[in-house]
């Protein structure tokens, strides 16, 4: 059955431990969920339907599906070149540069690989930064990737052009982002988004143009918020809003954070590849604390792998870290429990990256939660051989679950994985095109990077 077609198929999900996510309908030991169609019609226990196909979820833990909200699928193929990377300048002379010496059937290749090799590992829902649009081309065929995927993705036009452009061919990306908002409209699994030109290679003229577009196309944006003062920047000149998800902001000061909080806004933090870059994460728990519906990424394939369970797990200790270095840096060592401290448990990260992450990508109210009228985007995970953690359910799932855990991914009422295998998509097929990326590519690039497997 195509992704594209779920009709008004019935599914039943019987006996899994559900964490809905919802604070009205807590967790059920022993729960079941009916989705018709595309969406859930009920969650409960004892469901029955005569019409369902039932799925046996005995044992396991229903989730919803999970969201990355900063991902650059096209550098997918680039696994490992920026793995030892230390310095920006060695991000941008090991992988970025790649950009320009991608064609547009290396787009399709590369985003075909990484949202086949997402939804294996649970990541139902994707905000896929996509900085790599050469031409109208290269866009299409990025889209066609995710509409044969079948993934829920809000694909961000990247208004960065080439290097040295300076800006002269914004025209014709606002022009081709018009013509593809149109066409996709608000509707369905693949919607389109921008992603505004880096602040830092560009005027506030040019940014504010990119705003006004996207506004008036009433689509999200979203942007890399690297220096200090962007933020603050963004707000005096009146264009901050919660339709824009900084990405990064480990600068951002205390101010700063108030500001998104108070629009309602989010940050999309990528806990791996800040912190092996060396980024201060303190922002973690101050966007925490200050109320910001923070959220996750993998960010990019360069440097870490596609499994956004372990983004939350080193999210996690990360917050828990900082608590402790403010505990001992007040004197107050050994460390006992005060209120308020420490500040996160595991379930507040799954809120990352199930319920903030769904408010990211502007789906807050139909997404993110496994509830009645929700679409339906749901990810079963499979605690066998070795049996589930005691304890809170959400501490399996953030500290002790790996994309191999994954037996079910369903996505808007479509099973696209079962039995720990996907049903109408290829994990060699993935491969394959990951490899016929890296012959074209380091064919034509200056050099073949050492080690790449051809």
């Amino acid at each position: 059955m195509s992704a594209t077609n779920a009709s008004e198929r019935k599914l039943l999900i019987k006996g899994a431990t559900v964490l809905t996510m919802d604070p009205a309908l807590g967790d059920l030991t022993t729960g079941d969920i009916l989705i018709v169609g595309d969406r859930i019609a009920a969650v409960g226990s004892g469901l029955v339907d005569p019409d369902a196909e039932v799925i046996d979820a005995r044992g396991m833990i229903a989730i919803p599906g999970l969201i990355d909200t900063h991902m650059h699928t096209w550098q997918t193929p680039l696994k490992g070149l920026h793995a030892t990377g230390w310095t920006f300048d060695e991000y941008q002379a090991r992988v970025f540069y790649l950009r320009e010496h991608f064609g547009v059937d290396d787009i399709h290749d590369a985003t075909l690989a990484g949202s086949i090799e997402m939804l294996d590992a649970g990541i139902t829902g994707v905000l896929d930064f996509c900085h790599n649009v050469m031409s109208p081309k290269h866009a299409e065929a990025a889209l066609r990737a995710h509409r044969a995927t079948g993934q829920r993705t809000l694909w961000a036009y990247g208004m960065l052009g080439s290097l040295d452009s300076s800006g002269e061919d914004q025209s014709w990306r606002l022009d081709h982002v018009r013509a593809l908002r149109q066409e996709t409209g608000d509707g369905g699994l693949l919607r389109i988004g921008m992603a505004l030109a880096t602040l830092e290679r560009s005027s506030m003229d040019q940014i504010a143009k990119e705003i006004g577009h996207a506004r008036e196309l009433g689509m999200q944006m979203t942007v890399h918020q690297n220096p200090a003062g962007q933020i603050r920047a963004l707000h005096k000149a009146g264009l901050l809003g919660s339709d824009i998800v900084p990405a990064h902001s480990n600068v951002a000061d205390d101010e700063e954070l108030e500001m998104i909080a108070d629009l309602g806004g989010s940050i999309s933090f990528t806990p791996e590849c800040e912190f092996a870059g060396g980024r201060s994460m303190t922002v973690l728990n101050r966007a925490h604390r200050a109320g910001v519906a923070s959220s996750l990424g993998v960010d990019t394939p360069a440097r870490v792998p596609i499994d956004l369970f372990n983004a939350m797990r080193l999210t996690f200790m990360l917050m828990r870290s900082v608590d402790a270095f403010d505990e001992r840096e007040a004197g107050r060592y050994p460390l006992v429990r005060r209120p308020g401290t420490p500040m996160v448990d595991p379930r507040h990260v799954l809120e990352y990256a199930t319920v903030n992450a769904a408010r990211a990508i502007g789906l807050g109210d139909d997404l993110g939660r496994l509830a009645p009228r929700q679409l339906a985007d749901v990810v079963l995970i499979n605690p066998a051989p070795y049996g589930v953690a005691l304890g809170d359910p959400a501490n399996h799932v953030v500290l002790r679950t790996q994309p191999r855990d994954v037996d079910t991914v369903i996505v808007g009422g479509v099973i696209r994985k079962r039995d720990g295998r996907l049903t109408d998509l290829d994990r060699i097929e993935a491969g394959a095109a990951t490899n016929r990326v890296r012959r074209r590519i380091f064919a034509n690039a200056e050099s073949v990077p050492q080690g790449v497997g051809m």
